[in-house]
This record gives structure tokens, C-alpha cells and sequence, in this order.
């Protein structure tokens, strides 16, 4: 992952929150959420956190465009992409032996090899194909930001890019299809995290706190209204495009960045360690899902009095994938370490 000169504790924070939103979100997706009528107190709470979760992926892109907005075009920079790509293959490899050992699926190693190469490697692994192509444009995104002449100018860049994804997002509300921007929003989130590094935000901590309640409450009444009496309704105004969850992210991680974290080694060493292993973690929690999720359907057969367990399910997956992601990360370096002493082996 990306490296600072002084690491900053708070965006190793920020990163593991934002696994831990994504272990959130995926509540949603594993619990039957999308498959209730969304009718009730309890419907309109989860709407709320889920549009508190889904803020997952733009924190990780955001968080992206925070330490990477300088990074110029070189050879170091393009080898940064290995070790993304080793994590990828090791994590595809374990699901690949869990998808045959524990799901007692028929797959193939050419079958395997596909999916790799698909990026259908685990369940979650479409974000390194994302991952990937962004990290490919970042180079040329940032000399567009830092030839930008002012702040003003970089204020109009994000207004342009949220209003190219934005307004479609609440055009959509009113049956009006307008998404051909959509799948732009890492763009968006990459220059939001640029902007956060380069200038500070003059909210104080009680308003951004208000804001970011008010924003929570607004868009689950609107995904609840719009729901109401059928089916969770997907639009773009629930998805990474939409123009509330855009703000909803530019409000968490401000807040973040607010916190003052007292630094000593042994705190710096676990937040670095956990924090380095969310890629991982990211990409394994699938297998987790899978395991936890299924057990929780045979014990609570009724959707709806699954959530009560939301918690306890979503700190489950986030340790457990964590932790796994860990012991990832030292197989990691070990291949790492061989690899130099075989090269040095043949060098000499």
C-alpha cells in the first residue's frame, strides 16, 4: 500500500474504518436485506446504516488521492502495482481451495485460471481490476491537479466531476435515465482525497458531526420512501455515484482527519499492521462472508430477525479477515525475501 516519509496514524485509521464499512455493507448483501419489503421502524434503520456503510470504496479511493497525489511517472512507481497483484493471486488461490473444500464447487484450474485472469478470482476482486486502472491514470491525474492554479480552479474540478455524476444520480429518482458518467466516480473520489491533502476544510467538528447525521438521516428516508411497501429499489442514488454519498464521504473522512492520535511505537505498529493487511482483508473477508452468513440463515430463518445480529456478524468478518490477512501479508514477505535472496544468489 502507499507509504509516507512520517507515516500518519489517522489514515491508517481511516483505512481500517473503511474495511470495517465494508464488512458493514456486506451485511446487506449476505443477510437478505434485498430481498425484504422495506416496511417498518426496523427497515428505516437499516436504510440508514446502510447508507452509512456503503461509504466503503470511496474512502478507499479517496484515501488513494490523499497519498498518492504526487506520485510522478517513473519506474518505482509503476513496480508499486506488485505487490497489490501478489496479494490478488494468493487470495485468489485460497478461495480457489475453499470454493472446492468447503463450498464443494466444481472448478477447474483452467476454470481458476479464468477467473483470475477476469478478476472473479474471489468474490470482492472486482475492485483490484478497478484498483488497477486507476493506478495506471494516477500519474497523468496528477499532473492535471498540480498544474491546477489555484484552489478555486481545483474547487471547480470536483464541482464538475460531482455534477456530471450527481445530477443524473437524482435525475434517476424521478425516472429520468441519465447514467453514462456513472462508472467515472473513482475519478471524483481520487481528486476529493487530492484536495483533502492539499488544502484544509474550515468545518468545525460539531458541524461536520450534524452535517453528517443530517446527510445519513436524509438519504435513508429517501431510499426508504422511495422502497416503501416493495423491495429494496437499486438506482443511482444508492450507489458509489450518488450525489449524498458523496458528500457522506468527503464528511466522514474530515471528521477522521480531525482526530489527534497520541503516536507511540507499540500503537504505530499495530495500526501500520492492520492497516496494511485491509487489501487482503478486503479481498479474503468473501471467504467469511460465505461461512458466518450461511450459519446465520440456518439459525434465523426470517430475514428481518437477522439484523438484530448485524454487530456481532460484521465484527466477526472484520477480525476474522483481518487476522487472516495478517498471516497473507508475512506469506508475502517471505516470497519477497526469497525472491531478493535468489536474485542476489544469481547477481553474485
Amino acid at each position: 500500500m502507499e507509504k509516507l516519509c512520517k507515516r500518519d496514524s489517522r489514515l491508517d485509521l481511516i483505512r481500517i474504518f473503511s474495511l470495517f464499512c465494508l464488512a458493514g455493507i456486506h451485511f446487506f448483501l449476505n443477510s437478505g436485506f434485498y430481498s425484504q419489503m422495506v416496511s417498518g421502524k426496523r427497515m428505516f434503520i437499516m436504510c440508514i446504516f446502510r447508507s452509512f456503510f456503503i461509504i466503503c470504496v470511496p474512502m478507499f479511493i479517496t484515501l488513494t488521492g490523499y497519498l498518492m497525489n504526487k506520485k510522478p511517472i517513473s519506474k518505482k512507481y509503476y513496480k508499486g502495482l506488485f505487490k497489490t497483484l501478489i496479494i490478488y493471486l494468493i487470495c485468489s488461490v485460497i478461495y480457489f481451495i475453499f470454493s472446492k473444500l468447503y463450498l464443494h464447487e466444481e472448478i477447474s484450474i483452467i476454470m481458476f485460471i479464468k477467473n483470475l485472469l477476469s478478476f472473479d478470482g474471489t468474490r470482492y476482486s472486482w475492485y483490484i481490476e478497478m484498483y488497477i486502472g486507476l493506478f495506471l491514470l494516477i500519474p497523468f491525474f496528477n499532473i492535471i491537479f498540480n498544474n491546477l492554479n489555484s484552489q478555486k480552479e481545483t474547487k471547480i474540478l470536483l464541482f464538475t466531476l460531482m455534477i456530471l455524476l450527481g445530477v443524473p444520480s437524482i435525475m434517476n429518482i424521478f425516472k429520468i435515465s441519465i447514467n453514462w458518467w456513472e462508472s467515472i466516480y473513482p475519478i471524483f473520489y481520487y481528486f476529493l482525497g487530492a484536495y483533502l491533502s492539499k488544502y484544509k476544510i474550515n468545518l468545525s467538528r460539531f458541524c461536520n458531526i450534524l452535517f453528517l447525521i443530517i446527510t445519513l438521516i436524509l438519504d435513508g428516508l429517501l431510499n426508504f420512501y422511495i422502497s416503501n411497501g416493495v423491495e429494496y429499489t437499486w438506482g443511482t442514488w444508492n450507489t458509489y455515484s450518488s450525489l449524498i454519498i458523496m458528500i457522506s464521504t468527503f464528511l466522514v473522512f474530515n471528521l477522521l482527519l480531525t482526530i489527534k492520535i497520541n503516536d507511540n511505537k507499540t500503537k504505530s505498529f499495530i495500526l501500520k499492521t492492520l492497516s496494511d493487511a485491509c487489501l487482503g482483508a478486503y479481498l479474503i473477508s468473501c471467504i467469511f462472508d460465505n461461512i458466518y452468513y450461511d450459519k446465520l440463515a440456518n439459525i434465523i430463518p426470517i430475514v428481518k430477525d437477522r439484523f438484530i445480529y448485524a454487530p456481532i456478524l460484521i465484527i466477526l468478518v472484520f477480525i476474522s479477515s483481518l487476522l487472516s490477512s495478517i498471516l497473507i501479508n508475512l506469506f508475502y514477505n517471505l516470497i519477497k525475501f526469497l525472491c531478493k535472496k535468489i536474485k542476489h544468489k544469481l547477481i553474485s
